[in-house]
């Protein structure tokens, strides 16, 4: 860039440099001896639009005026998946045990006949009750008496069972015509004769009464056969009440209520059970990765895949409802049955959905709530069943087609890689010194940006000129984004330049490298909360630069040296120079112009002797072209005429032969010595004339 900006300018500079297309014959082939003056002219008009036919990189504008453009397409690109992986959010695995149950309750019934009861007393009381069989009678009584062990009818909804909790009521049900008194009841389970919990007792049933006790069966282990050991006594009735030995009778009977089981062999009933206590609601994380947080996701396509394992012998309805992930309005939701020790595996349709991960108070963001209804039963059979069954559910969101994800997507910061870009103009830079300005040029990222997250950019750049460094001095900046989630992508343009950086001078300082750095740092205000970023599921960031350098500059003194081999000496096999020094008293070129540019320029010849390492003779040449002046806006008003004349001295030529190097140095200035910008423009031209004036010291030959 700097590069083509310099061959420009050095065009200006060079406007009186002859061209291929001069109409040389324009240049007079009379020459008009005298013994004072012989007389040459050369003419001629160039514009720079005879040197430079606009193109790509130089445009001229509808009003001429020229600028240098540069432009790179997709110098930045990067999608959505350069950024974050939202495909694998979702790994939700959890594993349940299956948790105590509910078994049906059991019941039993031991009946004491009167008769039974008499056969346990003493030899006098089971005469004196066998005597009154049948009569009605004055009641004896009699003392409490073990009845002995009798064993209820076996269970059939259970072999055995480690309860949780649950109870067995024992009522005792009084139907002897007198009380009953001093009544103690025991359960064991029969096959070991363990106890059932803690027996109780009852003081007194009257006649046609019953009396009750409970007996705890937490953490009880109870089988499927009971024995009874019961004892009781009566204080009889002085009134005569009818005596029958075999309908007179006193029930036992048990009832095993609130039935809940850690584990056993046992009939489980149809009943829902809950994992997760009341609602049964578990929440499904989503991982987006560190600090971002989703609160919405609007699928255009998608499938909510799972895997059901059981480990458990009970079959299960499982029905997955997600009340917060809505299709057409409706929670999306999915129905199973897992057979005992299996897995089932399938997948739920999430097209087209909206799901809202923002609902849970204490986190609102990355959590789905998923409601689990799940009901088991063993089918009829008996199964050997624990609460620590388990039962895994394993889900993932394969594949899924974002329409938009909408949250907070973190501040994180990427590195600008630093780059040096060498110019390769230090040698060019050696031979300029001098103050030189591009006013106006910038630096345009043109970018099409569908992230709808501010991004901040700190753009470092440093110009190094041997020693001299200066910095772009840029404020941060952020790129614009769409206003979503209406609005898709934001095409828009940003400009760095005098306004806002250092650039001119940058540019004009020039630089033989400038190096770059920065970062990019997403959400710049940090987390306010509002969680209002957007990323669509073709989310992409595409730049392009476009570099523009305005022909509008200014220079004071700006001088280019050029140093060449010297191409005046001559010299001939015979040592006889054709063009003897001796022969001019002088030579001069006078110059006349009219300069249509605002740029002045001077130019000096120096003969150098690189032996000694001096110089032997300097030509100098003021304002060989004059500034043409220049309006307000930095425009050519009218052209500038201009007279100047080179006078080669016979000092000069004298120091040709020794000298073996011509050193020119051009000088530049711009209107007004430089303390204005000028503008450039195709139509500027120069219209010049060159004149030779010789003064010859002729010596003639006379023969």
């Amino acid at each position: 860039m700097l590069k083509k900006t310099f061959i420009l300018v050095s065009l200006l500079a060079a406007t009186g440099c002859i061209r291929e297309t001069y109409d040389m014959d324009k240049l007079s082939k009379q020459a008009h001896l005298s013994p004072s003056l012989a007389i040459s002219a050369v003419r001629g008009d160039i514009s720079i639009s005879d040197l430079i036919d606009p193109s790509d990189t130089v445009v001229f504008d509808e009003d001429n005026f020229i600028r240098i453009v540069f432009k790179k397409d997709s110098v930045i690109e990067f999608k959505m998946e350069d950024y974050y992986d939202l495909n694998d959010m979702v790994s939700f695995s959890e594993t349940y045990q299956m948790g105590d149950i509910s078994i049906s309750s059991f019941s039993g019934n031991i009946i004491y006949t009167l008769d039974q009861i008499s056969q346990r007393l003493s030899p006098a009381l089971r005469t004196q009750f066998l005597a009154l069989d049948g009569t009605t009678s004055a009641f004896p009584s009699f003392p409490v008496t073990a009845m002995g062990e009798v064993a209820y009818s076996i269970f059939s909804n259970f072999e055995y069972a480690v309860m949780k909790e649950g109870s067995i009521e024992v009522r005792v049900t009084n139907n002897l015509t007198a009380p009953v008194s001093g009544i103690n009841v025991n359960l064991y389970n029969t096959v070991d004769h363990t106890p059932v919990g803690t027996g109780g007792t009852i003081a007194l049933i009257d006649p046609g009464q019953a009396g009750l006790i409970s007996i705890d069966l937490a953490d009880v282990t109870i089988r499927n056969s009971l024995t009874a050991a019961v004892s009781l006594g009566s204080p009889g009735s002085a009134t005569p009440v009818p005596i029958d030995l075999d309908v007179n009778k006193v029930e036992v009977s048990i009832d095993g209520r609130n039935l809940l089981v850690k584990s056993g062999r046992v009939v489980v009933p149809t009943q829902d059970i809950s994992f997760l206590g009341e609602g049964n609601v578990d929440t499904i994380t989503f991982d987006p990765g560190s600090g971002v947080e989703v609160a919405v996701i609007k699928m255009n396509a998608g499938d909510i895949s799972y895997s059901v394992e059981s480990t458990s012998p009970l079959t299960s309805e499982v029905s997955l409802s997600f009340p917060t992930a809505l299709r057409l309005g409706i929670p999306v939701t999915e129905s199973l049955t897992v057979n005992p020790f299996s897995t089932y595996n399938g997948s739920i349709s999430v097209d087209n959905s909206f799901i809202d991960l923002s609902t849970i108070a204490t986190q609102p963001y990355n959590l789905l709530p998923v409601e689990q209804n799940i009901t088991v039963n063993s089918n009829g059979s008996m199964v050997n069943f624990s609460s620590t069954d388990e039962v895994t559910i394993t889900l993932e969101l394969l594949d899924p087609d974002f329409d938009y994800v909408k949250g907070y997507f973190g501040q994180e910061t990427k590195a600008i890689d630093p780059d040096t870009l060498d110019l390769e103009i230090k040698d060019i830079l050696r031979k300029i010194s001098g103050d030189f300005l591009l006013s106006s040029p910038s630096v345009k990222l043109n970018y099409s940006n569908s992230f709808a997250v501010p991004v901040e950019i700190d753009l470092l750049a440093t110009g190094y000129k041997s020693a001299e460094t200066l910095d772009l001095s840029m404020d941060p900046f952020t790129l614009n984004y769409p206003a979503a989630p209406d609005e898709r992508d934001k095409t828009d343009v940003f400009t760095i330049d005098k306004t806002n950086s250092s650039l001119p001078q940058l540019v004009s300082m020039p630089p033989e490298m400038i190096r770059f750095s920065g970062s990019a740092r997403m959400n710049p205000q940090g987390n306010t909360g509002n969680r209002d970023n957007y990323v669509f599921g073709n989310s992409r960031f595409v730049g392009s630069l476009e570099v523009e350098i305005p022909m509008e500059l200014r220079m004071t003194n700006l001088q280019f040296s050029d140093t060449v081999d010297n191409f005046l000496q001559i010299e001939d096999s015979d040592g006889d120079n054709p063009v003897n020094p001796d022969d001019f008293e002088f030579l001069r070129i006078d110059i006349s112009a009219e300069n249509g540019f605002p740029v002045g320029v001077s130019l000096s010849i120096i003969l150098y002797d690189s032996d000694a390492g001096i110089n032997r003779s300097t030509v100098e040449a003021e304002d060989i072209l004059e500034p043409a002046p220049v309006d307000s806006n930095g425009r050519v008003t009218e052209p500038a005429d201009c007279l100047t004349s080179i006078e080669i001295t016979r000092e000069f030529w004298d120091s040709v032969d020794i000298c073996d190097r011509i050193i020119f140095n051009f000088t530049m200035n711009t209107t007004d010595n430089g303390s204005k910008d000028v503008k450039i423009y195709s139509d500027y031209r120069i219209d010049f004339k060159a004149s030779l004036v010789l003064k010859p010291d002729i010596k003639f030959n006379l023969k």
